[in-house]
């Protein structure tokens, strides 16, 4: 098992050996790399700071120009890979075999994150509020789904039958098909995104120290105070954790348990189904693998600046 992590700061990514944490390998790819992807052989990287994405394959650095600045997630579709811009106010649509930029899509101001439902990609703007569902083999807007005045689309997931749009500005989730908003629930304050558990919606309130768990069509809201300044929520082993900013910990959302890390937590991924969950520690440029069952730390290692979201291959 590898652990790949995009830092931000360091303009690369680091390859960690999920056994002890030892150091791989470190390669550049580009201005502010933010977010990972595994897609066939390939590891895409989103370079926010550049109008292209990067392909690592077998230690080979590769570019796809998008034309457009500020990649920033991604999004698979129908073997297509598609990166919201936001630079440029578009969506950018991949061909991972040619290697090569088959379209864009303008959609909303500022998209920032995508996911894919029965074919359609679903992108959300950060000033126009909306969330646009993109045909990617048409390469066309099929609807523009208005989510509220003033909103600010940020975080964007599918499931449940449904897409899960975070409104951070006014602290609501919206579940939507793809032609209208279906149902709405107030959150804590400063939500980010969503995380799909097995049964829950959960959404963390970075500014008011609650996660609110919510049923797969938003009713029966149930408010946690955890304190501090939860960041996400990460399932693990079909568990529900919280990952804290500001404490070194992480805390079990259905049980009365809490796991002490090295660092506050910005970012984790789980390994495979089991216990074991990676996580960064952005503000301390450090990333440790952790179990939830044995509540330990397994390892922690020092890595370049600002390591992002991790990704375990």
């Amino acid at each position: 098992m590898l652990v790949a992590v995009p830092c931000a700061g360091a303009d690369c990514v680091v390859l960690l050996d999920g056994d002890d944490g030892t150091e791989r390998g470190r390669i550049a790819v580009g201005d502010h790399p933010v977010h990972l992807a595994a897609v066939g052989s390939a590891v895409f990287v989103a370079t926010m700071g550049e109008r292209a994405v990067s392909v690592v394959d077998d230690g080979r650095v590769g570019k796809i120009g998008t034309g457009i600045l500020g990649p920033s997630h991604f999004a698979l579709a129908d073997g297509l890979v598609l990166v919201p811009c936001t630079g440029g106010d578009a969506v950018a649509i991949l061909d991972p075999d040619s290697r090569s930029l088959a379209g864009r899509v303008g959609v909303g101001a500022e998209p920032h994150d995508a996911a894919v439902r029965d074919g359609l990609a679903y992108v959300g703007s950060r000033v126009d509020g909306t969330v646009s569902v993109v045909d990617p083999d048409a390469a066309r807007v099929k609807q523009t789904i208005d989510v509220g005045a003033d909103a600010r689309v940020q975080g964007v997931d599918a499931g449940f039958g449904a897409v899960y749009a975070v409104d951070q500005t006014g602290g609501r989730v919206v579940r939507a098909d793809e032609t209208d908003v279906t149902a709405r629930a107030d959150v804590g304050a400063n939500p980010y995104e969503a995380t799909l558990g097995p049964e829950r919606v959960y959404v963390a309130g970075r500014d008011d120290g609650t996660v609110t768990s919510l049923a797969p069509d938003l009713s029966d809201p149930e408010t946690h105070g955890v304190g501090g300044r939860p960041t996400a929520v990460s399932i693990v082993d079909g568990a529900p954790w919280v990952l804290d900013r500001e404490r070194a910990r992480m805390v079990a959302l259905d049980a009365d348990a809490s796991l002490s890390l090295p660092a506050p937590a910005f970012a984790a991924d789980p390994v495979g189904d089991g216990d074991g969950v990676t996580v960064s520690h952005y503000d301390d440029d450090r990333v440790s693998l952790v179990s939830t069952a044995d509540r330990e730390v397994r390892w922690t290692v020092e890595t370049p600046a600002q390591p992002f979201e991790p990704l375990v291959l």
